[in-house]
């Protein structure tokens, strides 16, 4: 049987404390609602890797192309985004970790 492989930390190694809430890293501002609407319509809430069509708000995810680390002038910028499902999501935010 393969062995499995440990995408996320355990629990033991998680430190929760040491990542800011969504209020302190800008997700609840309202240039961040607007800039994740614009980029959702414009993309008719099609998630761009795989085609899927996500009927749900939660299942939408507004993604920053470039991270926002790399670029903070680039945060609100709507041609820095896509629309991704939250399973495409999850694939790349582990991908890039």
């Amino acid at each position: 049987m393969p062995t499995r492989i440990a995408y996320w930390p355990t629990k033991k190694q998680r430190k929760p404390e040491n990542r800011p809430n969504a209020a302190a890293r800008g997700y609840c501002d309202s240039r961040h609602a607007a800039w994740r609407l614009a980029v959702l319509i414009r993309d008719n809430y099609q998630c761009r890797a795989c085609g899927r069509i996500c009927a749900k708000k939660r299942e939408a995810h507004a993604d920053h192309i470039i991270a926002v680390a790399l670029r903070p002038d680039l945060r609100y910028v709507v041609d820095n985004g896509q629309c991704l499902c939250a399973s495409c999501h999850s694939k790349k935010t582990i991908k890039n970790r």
